[in-house]
């Protein structure tokens, strides 16, 4: 197979932006949005050498745009197809089906898919894919000539690879020569990178928390509902009401709401896809239910579908959330914390419902006491502001927790549980922000540590 590839040598590499100008320029980009951007890596300092101090300090610049990867996991990841890789080995978005739910940003590690807030669409390096049409190179503007690109095939290209860093989780069609190529294989010195006049992106997404945490909660009232006493018409009007809040809510995260549809078509490889897909059936099936149960029909063997289509659900979403180009949330604290939310939120919403019962009090807090220990697994604290939230977490859970004691002391304490629900959920939300809050910008190369995108 024939592939495209940038080759960029930072020995000529002066830092002149030029390349990042003419990208900017041919594709008539707004402001914030750089298809190909230049970083500087600095690092070093000084080590003593008998009575000398000896410096060892470097500096180098890396050109770097979508890197159309091999193995892209930004279209593996897109849920309507979107994101596709071409014949030629491009990677390049259809707008046409792009949704805008920004999920192939999340999961590549160069940040190279960017969201465009005025068109409601994913964005990206297309390697100035009309100008090879017309048999000209891409428009990259080099001075030194430091970032040409060529035609790469078969070992050839397999080789050059091979200098890049084992753990590459892309197979980026992307070879570095002089100091970064060093950096990247680990013959030569690493050091930070950053980029001026490159604010931090926002990573809080209020409308997945919301999402998230309502059908969580959806989804665990079910299950207790039905395995304690069965289900009654208000409750499950209650729940289906939670469930389509839910999905409304996810809906304002999405930049083309009208292409969410097109969610269900990617399924064979994106996990984004399963979720939706299972989501929509879980919601049509408990619709259904509450319909049937308001008329006294009997459907025991739709509820346990609904059951099963619940578990599909959350084992979707877990895995959505589970990428492996971000550490901090690929782990199995992210399954474990989501799963235990499920069942607490459905058991205090059951017990608010329908009355608690003291072995129900007792589940809930054994439940809060493990969602607390795992949530202290991942990254340290990302700022003050985190610790301070770490610590009203913490708070809004001895406090749940002494209510539900109160429930254990003064049996059918409505109110007491109440409680618990409104402090809990408190809890779980901040909680989330934080989990998002998680995925920092990642690094420009995955196998330099202190390497950031700022």
């Amino acid at each position: 197979m024939t592939q495209l590839a940038f080759f960029f040598d930072s020995s000529a590499c002066s830092g002149c932006k030029a390349c990042q100008a003419a990208c900017k320029d041919k594709h008539h980009l707004p402001v914030g949005l750089l298809w190909r951007r230049v970083y500087e890596v600095t690092g070093g300092g000084w080590t003593r050498s008998g009575a000398a101090w000896m410096s060892n300090v470097f500096a180098y610049n890396l050109s770097i745009s979508c890197n159309h990867c091999e193995r892209p996991i930004c279209v593996e990841v897109c849920p309507t197809r979107a994101m596709h890789k071409r014949a030629d080995g491009l990677v390049v978005v259809d707008q046409d089906r792009c949704m805008g739910c920004q999920y192939c940003s999340w999961a590549c590690p160069y940040d190279a898919p960017q969201y465009d807030s005025a068109s409601g669409h994913m964005t990206k390096c297309d390697f100035c894919a009309d100008n090879l049409e017309a048999g000209l190179p891409p428009r990259v503007w080099r001075p030194a000539r430091c970032a040409p690109w060529t035609l790469a095939s078969g070992a050839s290209f397999r080789r050059s690879m091979g200098r890049l860093p084992a753990r590459c989780l892309c197979r980026r069609s992307f070879h570095p020569a002089g100091a970064a190529d060093q950096a990247a294989s680990g013959r030569g010195p690493r050091g930070a990178a950053r980029q001026y006049g490159r604010g931090r992106r926002n990573v809080k997404e209020r409308s997945l928390v919301a999402f998230t945490l309502g059908s969580q909660m959806a989804i665990g009232a079910f299950w207790l509902l039905g395995v304690v006493n069965g289900f009654s018409a208000v409750a499950l009007s209650i729940l289906t009401a939670i469930m389509l809040s839910a999905l409304a809510a996810s809906f304002l995260h999405l930049g083309s709401p009208h292409n969410a549809w097109r969610a269900i078509g990617g399924w064979r490889s994106s996990w984004l896809s399963r979720e939706v897909s299972c989501a929509a059936l879980f919601t049509a099936l408990l619709g259904g239910l509450t319909l049937a149960a308001w008329a006294q029909i009997d459907l025991g063997a739709v509820a346990w579908l609904a059951g099963l289509c619940g578990l599909a659900f959350m084992i979707s979403m877990t895995q959505a959330y589970r990428l492996r180009t971000v550490p901090a949330w690929n782990q199995w604290a992210t399954t474990a914390s989501f799963f235990i939310t499920t069942l607490l939120l459905g058991t205090l919403l059951r017990g608010v419902l329908t009355g608690g019962k003291p072995w129900l009090a007792v589940f809930a807090i054994g439940l809060l006491g493990a969602q607390q220990a795992i949530g202290w697994h991942g990254p340290p604290a990302l700022s003050a502001r985190a610790d301070r939230w770490r610590s009203l977490i913490l708070a809004s859970r001895l406090l749940a927790a002494g209510a539900l004691v109160i429930d254990l002391v003064i049996p059918s304490a409505w109110l007491a549980w109440l409680a618990a629900f409104l402090l809990a959920s408190s809890g779980e939300v901040l909680a989330r922000v934080l989990f998002y809050e998680m995925r920092k910008p990642r690094s420009v190369w995955r196998c330099a540590a202190h390497s950031t995108l700022s």
